[in-house]
């Protein structure tokens, strides 16, 4: 348990899922660099695994402060914990059809797939690391860039994000 077991388990279960649309799903930032050349390069994986025409690269962030608090009185020995890790996936989009209405429909359809999964899936198909996601307050949330084309002007690109909090459970004895 903990952050490398829920973000893995969240990027294979997004990986397995047959999302529209969807193709690469990377675990973590494949790669580091100043913010802008960073969402070039991903757009760029985008671009090319959209030759057909849309396709979009998933990163799992598990980006800001997981919180670990006790939630039963169970003694110093004993655990009946909650970890929450906030949860945001950045989504790279790209579509080569050179139609903006289009392009927007199958980043809609992305979307939609992805927010659908979270919610049917909450255990992201790990029962044993993730407890809970896509639930309670947090809910799930979208934020979408405005469109722009590449340097070409031949693909329509969109940057997206996905928020929702993943939970961990962990009850034992001294874990």
């Amino acid at each position: 348990m903990g952050r490398l077991a829920v973000r893995l388990a969240i990027q294979s279960a997004l990986q397995a899922g047959n999302l529209t649309y969807v193709g690469t799903v990377f675990p973590a930032r494949p790669t580091i660099m100043d913010e802008e050349a960073y969402y070039q390069t991903m757009s760029g994986t985008a671009t090319q695994e959209s030759a057909a025409g849309s396709s979009c690269v998933v990163v799992v962030n598990l980006p800001g402060q997981d919180k670990r608090m006790r939630r039963a009185d169970t003694g110093r020995s004993a655990v009946n914990d909650t970890n929450i890790h906030p949860v945001v996936l950045e989504l790279f989009f790209a579509s080569s059809g050179g139609e903006a209405i289009a392009a927007q429909q199958d980043y809609d359809a992305v979307v939609d797939s992805i927010v659908t999964f979270v919610r049917n899936n909450q255990t992201m198909s790990a029962p044993a690391t993730v407890w809970s996601a896509g639930e309670y307050t947090a809910g799930v949330t979208h934020n979408q860039s405005q469109p722009y084309t590449s340097a070409d002007g031949l693909t329509i690109l969109i940057d997206g994000t996905v928020r929702f909090d993943a939970w961990e459970w962990i009850v034992g004895s001294g874990v």
